[in-house]
């Protein structure tokens, strides 16, 4: 038995950011093969090949849970009624008009034992004074994922999947140090 850090990480971003396909490259590493591009419960292998039980969001909260469920409790809860005793929950949110949900996410994560980490991805435009509030929330580290504005379409999709890998090895740092 060791002893283990168990995380709740929130991609943070509103659409068109990205988060998805950097969710998708993490998921593509951790699973060495390629994404299911759906949330679901997964065992992911770390760089050094251990076993991280992990569920995964692959949309925003906002996106995709919140108009099926009354809240982030809930949504954890109906996805996988399991999400407390999991070491790693991805769970992306929006920035805009969701300080409510983030703040339930860090209570939930809190009490459930998880550290809970944003990593804010932020485009060239993004202005940080418009995110310094849902920032100065309680989270346990804040992790910046820049992602500067790319015109070329491939050049744009490539740097989000290295995001993810590099997102995925920040995560396995963390659990497996």
């Amino acid at each position: 038995m060791m002893i283990a850090r168990r995380l709740f990480v929130v991609p943070l971003a509103n659409n068109d950011h990205g988060k998805t396909t950097v969710i998708n490259a993490l998921l593509t590493q951790g699973l060495g093969a390629p994404s299911p591009e759906r949330k679901g419960a997964r065992t992911l292998i770390s760089p050094g090949g251990r076993n991280i039980d992990a569920y995964v969001f692959v949309r925003s909260y906002q996106e995709t849970e919140k108009s099926a469920h009354k809240s982030v409790a809930e949504a954890l809860k109906e996805n996988d009624s399991d999400w407390k005793k999991r070491e790693l929950i991805i769970f992306p949110s929006h920035v805009s008009d969701s300080e409510t949900d983030v703040e339930e996410m860090i209570l939930l994560a809190h009490q459930a034992g998880f550290d809970i980490i944003c990593a804010a991805v932020l485009l060239d435009s993004d202005k940080r004074s418009r995110l310094s509030d849902i920032l100065e929330k309680t989270w346990d580290e804040r992790w910046t994922l820049p992602n500067p504005t790319q015109d070329n379409e491939e050049i744009r999709i490539a740097q989000l999947q290295a995001l993810g890998r590099d997102l995925w090895w920040w995560i396995c740092k963390v659990l497996v140090a």
